[in-house]
């Protein structure tokens, strides 16, 4: 009787604790559910439309369907004022990492960008959103890295943190007017890749092993900088004939990167054709090569759709050896290679190209 009678005291102290508990167990469900059925909703809309334009017949009605890609504003708009209803909810983390990543070109994004600096720096789970910060000014990203750096006690979002640091500094130091401005930069991105080898080799975000994407950004820093010598590039082009970039020595090279697939090198192909046949009716000893990233036979269908004139390496995918030596990260992206096979120019455009050889 008397240890009946003492379960149900001890009980009786302990519903208040488990009400909270429960409230809590449910708020969190209830934010992320809130959250991922507003992100769903989204995607499946975009994801409709993306089918009206694989099932469109025509090219007109192909554009009209791109030219109504659903916005994201809407949305942005709902998953934040769940978010705000939820503030310190882990549920949140869902919404706040999506507004970062998703709808970065939208305000509720800035006011998610305040949560991660301050509520969620500590979280687990912002990985992702932290290594957006990658895209954002140095200026603004900057402070809130570090004080995920220090606070954030989970090793993928130190790691992330690190990652997107080092690439601010790495792109301030590919862009630096002064030799002293792009030495202070590079060491500091450098020390940050490094750290991340050196630290945390076992992470991965979203699948990818972050070491691995450190490692490539240092072999970039070193060794596909202006003034650094060219790798030498060796493949097959569309014919199956081998050839290799230093067959090429003694020339001003122009290096192209680009796809069938990728719809922004759609409008360059154009212009990189009448360039190739400009140098040729001047005489001039400038040579353009393509790194193809399509299949085979898709290849050969864009190089035909597109008239290119021009020679090019046949590289099989976006992740094909010549595009993964080179860190691609955009296309179409361009490269000029001196004669002596130092780069000359890197990720920059046709009209940088021309203006360069003019001064040259």
């Amino acid at each position: 009787m008397m240890r009946c009678l003492f379960l149900c005291l001890l009980l009786l102290s302990l519903l208040p604790g488990l009400g909270v508990y429960a409230q809590t167990v449910l708020t969190t469900a209830t934010a992320h559910e809130q959250i991922r059925s507003i992100i769903d909703k989204y995607e499946n809309t975009v994801r409709a439309n993306t089918q009206k334009i694989i099932a469109a017949t025509t090219e007109e009605e192909k554009a009209r369907y791109r030219s109504s890609v659903p916005s994201a504003a809407p949305y942005a708009s709902q998953v934040l004022a769940v978010v705000q209803a939820h503030p310190t909810d882990p549920g949140s983390v869902t919404g706040v990492t999506w507004l970062i990543t998703q709808a970065a070109a939208f305000p509720e994004s800035e006011t998610a960008l305040e949560l991660l600096a301050t509520t969620h720096s500590a979280s687990a789970g912002i990985a992702p959103a932290v290594k957006a910060l990658e895209f954002r000014p140095l200026e603004k990203a900057g402070p809130i890295l570090e004080t995920i750096r220090q606070k954030n006690p989970h090793s993928e979002e130190k790691a992330a943190a690190l990652y997107a640091l080092g690439m601010l500094h790495f792109r301030r130091f590919d862009a630096a007017l002064s030799p002293a401005e792009a030495e202070v930069s590079k060491q500091i991105s450098m020390d940050c890749f490094q750290e991340i080898i050196a630290s945390y080799g076992d992470v991965k975000i979203q699948g990818f092993p972050i070491a691995d994407q450190a490692g490539r950004m240092l072999f970039e820093m070193s060794s596909l900088s202006v003034g650094s010598i060219t790798p030498e590039i060796e493949g097959t082009d569309l014919d199956g004939q081998t050839f290799k970039l230093s067959d090429y020595r003694g020339q001003h090279v122009v290096l192209v990167f680009w796809g069938g697939w990728c719809h922004a090198c759609h409008g360059l192909l154009p212009q990189v054709n009448q360039f190739v046949t400009e140098m040729k009716t001047a005489g001039k000893p400038v040579t353009v090569l393509g790194i193809n990233t399509d299949i085979p036979d898709e290849a050969k269908k864009a190089c035909t759709d597109y008239q290119v004139n021009f020679r090019n390496w046949s590289d099989g995918t976006t992740s094909g050896p010549i595009t993964s030596l080179f860190n691609l990260r955009n296309f179409p992206t361009l490269y000029l290679i001196g004669p002596d096979g130092k780069i000359l120019l890197k990720q920059t455009g046709l009209e940088a190209i021309r203006e360069k050889l003019k001064a040259l």
